[in-house]
């Protein structure tokens, strides 16, 4: 914009007579009329909060994908793992291994209990205080 383009646009907006060519005059002034005039639309209350929300939900959308994706591949992976460490080392499945463990089976199902209700504990009490923060 130049000096002259300023003055006219000062002179414009405190009301006073354009000074130079009417033509610009005009068009300046036709230009702040329609800038003085509130829009004829107006968007929805929360429309804001709804374009954030579709964002973040198409986010999340994505990463849950990716997550899966990858999911997907490590179990592939580790099941090829598996295979090969079967193969090449010509296991052979023995249940008899497990047979010392019997006599500790108080002790199992003691384990199994008590890391159950610090599950159930954990899930009730402490979970909730941390999302309610």
């Amino acid at each position: 914009m130049n000096i002259h383009d300023e003055e006219m646009q000062k002179n414009l907006e405190a009301g006073q007579p354009a000074t130079g060519d009417e033509v610009d005059a005009k068009a300046y002034r036709h230009v702040f009329d329609a800038l003085r005039q509130e829009p004829e639309f107006v968007l929805p209350h929360a429309f804001a909060n709804r374009v954030v929300r579709a964002l973040v939900q198409q986010q999340t959308e994505k990463t849950t994908v990716r997550e899966y994706v990858w999911f997907g591949v490590g179990i592939v992976l580790l099941l090829a793992a598996f295979i090969t460490a079967i193969v090449l080392t010509d296991f052979k499945f023995n249940i008899g291994v497990f047979s010392a463990l019997r006599s500790y089976r108080g002790l199992f199902l003691f384990a199994i209990v008590f890391i159950t209700l610090l599950h159930l504990l954990d899930r009730r009490l402490l979970r909730n205080k941390r999302t309610a923060n």
